[in-house]
Order: C-alpha cells, then sequence, then structure tokens
C-alpha cells in the first residue's frame, strides 16, 4: 500500500514538466520517493498523478506499516490499487488497517532569524521556523563518484557540490517566490547529473538530475519558500524515470540477482543486431474466444470475461480486461526499449453491446498476436503466468511477484548480452537519425491514411449506397413507365408483343441490380476497410511508443560523446569512459535489435494486410461485376 502524505503548502505544478498543482490539506497517495533528490511522485483524489516536492507535504499517520520517514522506499503501484472507474476495476486484495488520521495542520513558516546550524533549519537548542517533524527527516545523498565529479566539474565549472544560480520563476503562489538554475540547451544525461545542493537541509536521494526541495529565508522580510532545482526539461521522460543515467554513469549500484532463465543475448544475423531466438517451439498463438458476461458480489459488479488459448500448450485461462490491462502496465514498465503497443481503448457506455464486444475481443487478439512474436516479451515470466495460470491463488502470487520485479525500466538492460563488437559513435548516431527519420515519416503518413480510409469508409456506407439505389429507383420508374405500354388494334386487343414485356423485365431487374449494388457498398466496409483501418491504427500505436525510446537513445549518445571529450581533454579516467562506452552499447544493440524485428514484422505484417484487404476488393468488385453482367444478360435474351 501507498504512503499517504497531507500538503502543508500550495504548489503550482507545471504541467508540461510533469509537475502536480497540489492545494494545502489535500490528501496524496505517495507512488514512489526516489524520483529524485526533493521530489515524489504523488496521486490526487482524483487519479490526477505528477511531481511534487516533498518538502511540502508530511506524512499521515495510518498510512503504511513502518513507514514515518519519507526516504523509506515506497513500491511501484501495484494494479490492485487502482480503479477502472466503471464496472471492470480491480477487486482490494489488500485493504488499508484503518482511516487515516487527522494530523495537526501545519502552518506556513514564519519569517524569523535565518537559522545558523542543525541538518533542519534549526539551531540545537531552539526549533526554527523550517523545522519539521520526523517525517521529513531525509538521509543526505550518497557521495558522487569521481565520474560524476568530474562530467559535473566540467559541464558546470565548478564542484558537484556547489550551489546553481537560480532565476525568478513567474506563476507561482503568492506565498513564495521560485528559483530555477539556467538550463543548458544540450538535453543530454551529463548535463542533468544529479548534484549536491549545499544550502538546503532537505536534500532527498536519488539519481535522476534533480537537486532537492529547498527553503530560503529573509529576515524580516517575506518568506521564500519551496524552491525546487531542476535539470531535466523533461522529469517525466522515460530516460529520467526509468533510471538510464544511473545506468550508464555506473550510479546504479544496487546489487541484483539476475537468474539464468532471465538473460537476454542479442546476436548478429545477415540482417544486423538482432534478439536471439530462445529455440525450442516459442513460437506460438493465442486465440481469444467466447466473450461471456460475468458478474460478481451478488450481481453488483458486471464483467466481460475471454477464454484464452495458447497453442503450444491448449491450456484455457479465463482473463478479463483489467488482467490485460495488468499485463501491458507490466510490460511497458520492464520493457523500455521494446515495442509494446497500447490496449484497446475502454469504454464508459455500451460495454455490453454484442458489436463493441466482437470489436474488443479483435483487438485485444491483434494485441496478443503482437506479443506472442515477440521473443523477448512471450518468454517473460509475467507473460507466461498471464496465459498459462489457472488457479486463483498462484495468480496472486505470480502476480506480486511480478509487480515486485527489480529488472524493469534500465535495469533490464543489466541482463542483455551484446556481441563482442564495439559500436562506432559516429555510425550508430547516423542509423539513430535514419530511424528517428523513418518514425515520424511513417507517423505522418500513418495519420493520413486513416483519415482516407475513414471517410472512404463513411462515403460507402452512405453516399455511395444512396447514389446506386437513386439509380435503381430511376430505372424502376422507367420500367413502371413501360408497363403502361398498350398497342391500338382493330380487334380490340391492345397487349404490348413479347419483346416490350422483356424489355420492361429486363429494365426492372437492372433498377434491382443497381439497387443490390448499393448495398453491396454499404456492407463492403465490414470485410475490407475496416480491418485495414484497425490494421492501421494498431501500427500507428506501435509507431507512437518509439519517440520515447528514440529520447532514450539520444540521451545515450549523447552522454557516450561528453565522455569521449572529458577522456581527449584528460578529465576522465580511460577505464571510466570505456565503462560508459561498453553500457551504451547495450542500450545502442538492444535499439537496433528492435528496429530490425520491428522492420522485420512490418514486412511480414503489411504484407498479409494488403493481401487481404486487395483480395476482399477484388471478390467485391467480381460481384458487382457478375450483377451488372446478369443484366446485361436479359436484354441480350429480347
Amino acid at each position: 500500500m501507498h504512503l499517504r502524505a497531507r500538503v502543508m503548502y500550495d504548489f503550482d505544478g507545471e504541467a508540461a514538466n510533469g509537475e502536480l498543482t497540489i492545494k494545502e490539506d489535500e490528501v496524496l497517495n505517495i507512488l514512489r520517493q526516489d524520483v529524485g533528490d526533493g521530489w515524489w511522485e504523488a496521486e490526487n483524489s482524483q487519479g490526477v498523478k505528477g511531481l511534487v516536492p516533498q518538502a511540502y507535504c508530511e506524512a499521515v499517520d495510518g498510512t503504511q506499516d513502518g513507514v514515518s520517514s519519507p526516504g523509506s522506499s515506497v513500491p511501484s503501484p501495484s494494479y490492485d490499487d487502482r480503479q477502472d472507474g466503471v464496472d471492470e476495476e480491480w477487486d482490494y486484495d489488500e485493504e488499508w488497517d484503518g482511516e487515516p488520521g487527522s494530523p495537526t495542520r501545519k502552518k506556513a513558516p514564519t519569517p524569523q532569524s535565518q537559522p545558523q546550524q542543525g541538518s533542519n533549519g534549526s539551531d540545537p537548542g531552539q526549533r526554527g521556523p523550517l523545522q519539521k517533524s520526523t517525517s521529513l527527516q531525509v538521509p543526505d545523498p550518497p557521495p558522487l563518484t569521481p565520474l560524476q565529479r568530474s562530467l559535473a566539474a566540467s559541464m558546470h565549472g565548478h564542484s558537484s557540490a556547489s550551489t546553481m544560480p537560480n532565476r525568478g520563476k513567474k506563476g507561482r503562489s503568492s506565498a513564495r517566490q521560485e528559483h530555477w538554475p539556467q538550463e543548458s540547451d544540450d538535453e543530454s544525461s551529463i548535463a542533468s547529473m544529479p548534484r549536491r545542493v549545499s544550502d538546503s537541509g532537505l536534500n532527498g536521494q536519488g539519481n535522476y538530475g534533480l537537486h532537492g526541495a529547498n527553503r530560503h529565508m529573509k529576515r524580516g522580510g517575506e518568506v521564500k519558500t519551496g524552491t525546487v532545482s531542476k535539470t531535466f526539461k523533461s522529469r517525466f521522460s522515460v530516460f529520467a524515470k526509468s533510471g538510464g543515467e544511473a545506468y550508464l554513469l555506473g550510479a546504479d549500484t544496487k546489487k541484483r540477482h539476475i537468474p539464468a532463465n532471465t538473460e537476454v543475448r542479442i546476436v548478429e544475423s545477415d540482417e544486423g543486431p538482432m534478439w536471439e531466438d530462445p529455440g525450442g517451439d516459442w513460437r506460438f498463438t493465442c486465440e481469444i474466444t467466447n466473450p461471456k458476461k460475468e458478474s460478481k458480489l451478488k450481481g453488483m459488479k458486471s464483467f466481460i470475461a475471454y477464454q484464452l488459448t495458447p497453442s503450444n500448450t491448449g491450456i484455457r485461462v479465463s482473463r478479463r480486461y483489467k488482467h490485460f490491462d495488468w499485463l501491458y502496465e507490466r510490460l511497458s514498465e520492464k520493457f523500455t526499449l521494446i515495442c509494446v503497443p497500447q490496449l484497446p481503448d475502454k469504454q464508459v457506455t455500451g460495454r455490453y453491446e454484442e458489436s463493441f464486444i466482437e470489436r474488443r475481443m479483435d483487438g485485444l487478439q491483434r494485441w496478443m498476436a503482437r506479443m506472442t512474436s515477440h521473443p523477448i516479451i512471450s518468454q517473460c515470466d509475467a507473460f507466461q503466468h498471464f496465459i498459462s495460470c489457472t488457479d486463483e491463488k498462484q495468480w496472486k502470487v505470480g502476480k506480486r511477484k511480478a509487480e515486485k520485479d527489480e529488472l524493469v525500466g534500465a535495469a533490464f538492460l543489466q541482463t542483455i548480452t551484446p556481441p563482442d563488437t564495439g559500436l562506432e559513435v559516429a555510425h550508430v548516431e547516423t542509423q539513430h537519425d535514419n530511424f528517428a527519420k523513418f518514425v515520424k515519416s511513417m507517423n505522418d503518413s500513418m495519420v493520413v491514411i486513416q483519415q482516407t480510409f475513414h471517410e472512404s469508409r463513411k462515403r460507402h456506407m452512405g453516399p455511395f449506397k444512396r447514389e446506386y439505389q437513386k439509380v435503381g429507383q430511376s430505372f424502376n420508374a422507367i420500367a413502371e413507365s413501360f408497363e403502361i405500354d398498350t398497342r391500338p388494334r382493330v380487334n380490340g386487343n391492345d397487349a404490348p408483343p413479347q419483346e416490350s414485356v422483356r424489355l420492361t423485365d429486363a429494365v426492372k431487374n437492372t433498377g434491382k441490380t443497381y439497387e443490390d449494388i448499393g448495398l453491396f457498398f454499404a456492407q463492403q466496409p465490414s470485410k475490407d476497410l475496416i480491418p485495414f483501418e484497425d490494421f492501421l491504427r494498431e501500427y500507428h500505436g506501435m509507431i507512437q511508443t518509439f519517440p520515447d525510446m528514440i529520447q532514450f537513445h539520444k540521451h545515450t549518445i549523447s552522454t557516450v560523446k561528453e565522455c569521449q571529450k572529458q577522456r581527449e581533454d584528460q578529465k576522465m579516467d580511460f577505464e571510466e569512459a570505456e565503462s560508459v562506452k561498453q553500457r551504451a552499447d547495450v542500450v545502442s544493440y538492444a535499439m537496433m535489435a528492435e528496429i530490425n524485428h520491428f522492420q522485420d514484422e512490418r514486412v511480414r505484417n503489411f504484407k498479409e494486410a494488403m493481401e487481404g484487404f486487395l483480395t476482399e476488393q477484388i471478390k467485391f468488385y467480381q460481384n458487382v461485376t457478375a450483377k451488372l453482367e446478369d443484366a446485361l444478360g436479359k436484354f441480350q435474351d429480347i
């Protein structure tokens, strides 16, 4: 369960930087305390998440067993603590021990004399205006490594423990004034390295390039509170949040056990670096069938359960949409450099309608096919647990094990063994730029083609149908006129000749033919346009996962280039620079392997999709042609 904290002071966050606006006395769920020095990741009562200064919050009673200090580790949020907001919410496996207490309200600091000593801003004999409860006692950050000191000194021209110059920042509360350090135009990870801030006694501990939340006082004047320094332009970037910088610079010193079955190898092939084939019968499919509405709590909660049957085991398991959502969260958190597309969208209304259930099942089938075709995702423990576990108790055990997995984000890179061949930075950078251009171009073209197919589908089901039916009705109108045909004869028999009757019947048949063709147009999108549009939407979602991966790799390349410059200037040891280069090669090899896997899958998938689309188009026009040929034959028989 999460630590809960009460807000002591207002904070107007900048959404562009991933910050959360908070108000005094608001109660937050603290999702993560290891985001960076002086920052927490929190969630408010509306479910909005963002970064908040830890110095603005205090822990409340009855929140988490054994937690009384912000410095303690808080696990990442598990799916059990979240809700969908509709009927398909998670059941709480763990409940709060009791209602949160009502701690004494903290008042904003009052202007008094500047504290002289003590880590909490007061001297030993007097409680200063900024002294906090033990819930805000935070340990000093760990000493910087020689590599971090060298890079920080080079980038900023002073010791890494020095205080950064601040500049005014508008848009904050009137009770305080924000000061931010000058930001470099270079967004490389070197420039955003974690460093001490000497004028603060509230420095937290982290490795994501963020300073501590600092408070500054003026003698006898207005109180200045809550200065929070930043070095990343986006503190919510994947590179920062996943621990990429710590991995590259060797600052992630936590020892992790890497089981043999989790080791991942990248091998060289004629097509470039590829994920190693797991071997054996790893290629399989997973069929999703038999959606069924079920309920629990005596019918108070309803949901749709789908039956999953992997082809390699034949074991059928029942899964709800929330289970798929849980799996997506686990995979996207673990595999920073692997494409994990989003699931089909949720829907608040009409989610029990047959058409929606069929569309959702088709979307889930596409997503599952994407996962089973990946040699890394399909073999990971969380995925295997998802498709094979049938026992409810074992499901919860495996679920919690997956949620406690430490080899996630940048830590997953520790499991990768790349080829022995070192990579040239210039060559890697060129390939990186080329793929970035490809992604942008494909993303733009996918937007255009999706819009084109969407408009074509609407025309088929609307204007095209009406136009052909209008033509058919006009033929029927003239056929009705032909039926009035009478021939004046002396003997009184005014019936038209057989040729005229057959002509009238042929014109009637032509009218019906065009009405039928109008129905063909209305029904055809479900056979070709809609499936192809769904396919395009799926690939558009996949393409949209790559910008974060590209940015992660871009930071990696910038880090290596800066280290090379430091080594050339003799400001960095050769061994340190080389270790950064070796870890960067792991990132580059992983990126190349995923790109090659994506491109191979793209060629195969688009080939199959285009074949299916054109086959249905040919069938459609063959049916139209057959109808017109039949109508023509009626006239030829006259």
